[in-house]
């Protein structure tokens, strides 16, 4: 039972589990301390949220309390992915309405970041850690997730990302993953070439994010990042074609004229299946 839920009993009696010592002054509804939706969403806390059993301090990315382990009450929105505290009933990151979850399925394959066991949906679509927040999706989910980001544009209700003090990792340090799949190494990429997002490509099976990749990478495509990228792939493909033609003109014999190079464009129906490919090739 979550501190502060109200149950009944089939003869009336009515039973209220106490809160925890710090959160006694916090109003009930609406105080993203129960089990409750109302239509007001708990502010976008800066710092990590504390554990309702055990007052630690738990990452805002992460599903499990990292001092107890008991699990957290909390919801992933359906459209930017950031997990969102007890008691909302809408992102605090995107706007949209909290939706239900699909229930995850303890897996056999570690987290390839905490080695922590990963749950993923029946379909093994979509895998997460439940300790780090990571996330495995599938290329075909991925680009599902990527279109309908692009067609709906900017997130309605922009906020920053929630900020709370993760691991120092060492400048230079690069870690090698394997896929929870296969377990083959996977591949790192810059996502798009110019998000700054650096993700784990397994390019049989899916793509890994650490906590918060997912959704800063849905904000870059809704924000027209992946249009940006396309024009600087043209770019970059014009400029390579316009190289080549001067290899060949300089190689020519004098007096023979270099033949015309044309330059295909891009294609503004680019499947998102080979987009990925491109990206992540």
């Amino acid at each position: 039972m979550f501190p502060g839920a109200s149950v009944v009993c089939t003869c009336g009696a009515r039973f209220d589990a106490p809160l925890a010592a710090h959160d006694r002054a916090s109003p009930l509804p609406g105080s993203g301390l129960g089990p409750y939706r109302d239509s007001r969403s708990p502010a976008l806390a800066p710092e990590p949220l504390p554990c309702p059993f055990c007052s630690a301090p738990t990452p805002p990315m992460t599903r499990v309390c990292p001092t107890c382990d008991v699990r957290l009450d909390r919801v992933r929105c359906a459209q930017c992915f950031q997990l969102q505290p007890p008691g909302a009933s809408t992102c605090s990151r995107c706007g949209a309405q909290l939706e239900l979850e699909v229930l995850l399925d303890l897996l056999d394959a570690p987290c390839p970041r905490c080695a922590r066991p990963l749950e993923g949906t029946p379909d093994h679509a979509n895998i997460e850690c439940a300790s780090c927040g990571g996330l495995f999706v599938s290329k075909e989910s991925l680009s599902e997730i990527l279109a309908a980001a692009e067609v709906r544009g900017p997130f309605a209700a922009a906020k920053p990302e929630p900020k709370w003090n993760a691991p120092a990792v060492a400048l230079g340090e690069v870690r090698y993953l394997a896929c929870p799949t296969c377990r083959k190494t996977m591949n790192r990429h810059n996502f798009g070439r110019i998000s700054g997002v650096i993700v784990d490509v397994c390019r049989a099976h899916g793509t890994w994010f650490d906590a918060g990749e997912l959704t800063r990478t849905v904000e870059f495509v809704a924000r027209g990042g992946l249009e940006r990228s396309r024009a600087r792939e043209a770019a970059e493909h014009a400029e390579e074609q316009r190289r080549r033609a001067e290899g060949r003109a300089a190689s020519q014999s004098p007096g023979f004229a270099s033949t015309p190079l044309y330059i295909d464009g891009v294609s503004d129906a680019e499947n998102w299946r080979d987009l990925l490919s491109l990206l992540f090739s």
